[in-house]
């Protein structure tokens, strides 16, 4: 599996993590919810949460808190994007 393609389905499973948990957690307890320890490759998390934050899929709030915005939120900027 490419670097790529393994960081979409740990951030697609960031958002389900996050949504489950009312759609906001700290980074920490986001790690451990994910089982991210048992990840191929422990750098893989931070990567892969960089990332999500990058395309606008997760979102920090602050530099503890992580959320996955609205769906409606994600709809309007498919749209606008």
């Amino acid at each position: 599996m490419s670097l790529e393609n393994r960081h979409a389905v740990e951030i697609a499973h960031m958002e389900r993590v996050l949504r489950s948990y009312g759609g906001v957690l700290t980074r920490a307890r986001l790690f451990d919810e994910c089982g991210a320890c048992h990840w191929p490759v422990l750098d893989t998390f931070r990567a892969a949460l960089e990332e999500g934050i990058a395309s606008g899929r997760l979102r920090a709030l602050g530099d503890e808190l992580i959320e996955v915005p609205a769906e409606e939120e994600e709809r309007r900027s498919a749209a606008a994007g």
